[in-house]
């Protein structure tokens, strides 16, 4: 089963996230930059479905970090001044409110792109 860790502060899409990921995936989760780097330093995972602004700093910095790890990255954001760095870059990213289809089809396609 492919594990997915979820960078998110805000406990109710996490909740959302992690229950619509939780049937496919092994899902564990950080609420912060730092969470989310010290459980990347110590565990394997998949893929990362990180926020893009978090409580401590960037999730573009976790973004680096995993894509460096060789790990399949989705960012995500309701901010609309955050959407257009996004969308420049070559990552998947997801604009806050999307629905479970688009979830999970950006998951697969980031893991299918990874190997």
């Amino acid at each position: 089963m492919r594990h997915i860790l979820i960078v998110e502060d805000d406990p109710y899409v996490l909740d959302v996230l992690q229950t619509t990921l939780e049937l496919e995936y092994h899902v564990s989760s950080a609420n912060s930059v730092g969470e989310a780097l010290a459980f990347l330093r110590t565990s394997h995972v998949d893929i990362v479905l990180v926020d893009s602004v978090l409580p401590d700093g960037r999730g573009n910095d976790v973004a680096s970090f995993a894509a460096r790890a060789g790990t399949a990255v989705v960012s995500m954001s309701g901010y609309p001044e955050e959407m257009v760095d996004l969308e420049r870059g070559a990552q998947r990213h997801l604009c806050k409110p999307f629905g479970v289809k688009l979830l999970l089809t950006a998951v697969e396609h980031a893991l299918h792109e990874r190997g």
